[in-house]
């Protein structure tokens, strides 16, 4: 996947802390699901300097963005036609889907399961850490992927 490529080549060729989330961490637990964008989170003073070193790509600037069940700091770029949402670890919420209340959550670069997912080896979501934020959410798409990886 050429965006995975891309991505991994501007975090250094691998030196930037980094932790994929979303979709990508569900298919690399082999989840089915099409893979749509590819999510991951970066330390905080790692971020702003990314954000301006992929500047020509952005498509959703760096703010601070409250949306689905999501509060957080990150940018949206786009590569090779793959949607790349990267996060600030500053602080990032999290919205519980049954109770409507916010909570923090937790980005674990220790805990993280190295893969090797499209030629790269990557850095994803402890698969625990991965199925409680997709409960937590609720969201329909959400389910799917915790039935699908949580075994």
């Amino acid at each position: 996947m050429k965006a995975l490529e891309w991505i991994e080549s501007k975090l250094h060729h691998g030196r930037t802390p980094r932790l994929y989330c979303g979709g990508l961490a569900v298919r690399a637990y082999g989840g089915s699901r099409p893979l749509n964008d590819i999510d991951l989170f970066v330390p905080d003073a790692h971020f702003w300097p990314l954000v301006d070193a992929l500047g020509a790509y952005i498509r959703k600037p760096a703010l601070r963005q409250r949306e689905a069940g999501w509060d957080l700091t990150y940018a949206q770029f786009v590569y090779d036609g793959i949607k790349i949402e990267i996060g600030s670890d500053d602080h990032p919420r999290i919205q519980d889907g049954m109770t409507g209340d916010w909570g923090v959550l937790d980005i674990d670069y220790a805990a993280a399961e190295q893969r090797i997912y499209a030629g790269c080896t990557i850095p994803l979501m402890a698969r625990r850490q991965l199925i409680a934020y997709k409960r937590t959410l609720r969201r329909d798409v959400d389910l799917i992927d915790v039935s699908q990886i949580d075994r």
